[in-house]
């Protein structure tokens, strides 16, 4: 379990300030925190992805870090980050059913 732990925290946080972004929060503070911490958990888990040589899931959270990108933004209206949000929440959660826990 420890080992999940510290394979998976940032994923799990980056699930959680992915779902939370749907709540009325303050923009500045909650949404640029949550896309560093989404950031940098697809690109984490892209390079789980990569080390598994599963390319197609490398791409996805390369495309996902891309999106969640906090230094060139993507403006998108609010109704299509809220989709964005839960399908990178739903992403992560599937992470963890396709990448092997490290050894």
């Amino acid at each position: 379990m420890n080992q999940w732990i510290q394979d998976n925290w940032l994923k799990v946080l980056a699930i959680l300030f992915a779902l939370g972004a749907l709540a009325p929060v303050p923009y500045f503070a909650y949404y640029q925190m949550m896309n560093w911490i989404v950031v940098g958990a697809a690109l984490t888990t892209a390079w789980q992805a990569y080390k598994q040589k599963n390319n197609w899931l490398l791409w996805l959270f390369i495309l996902v870090a891309v999106i969640f990108n906090p230094i060139a933004p993507l403006y998108f209206s609010a109704d299509i980050w809220r989709i964005a949000d839960i399908v990178a929440a739903i992403l992560f959660i599937i992470s963890f059913f396709i990448l092997k826990p490290t050894k």
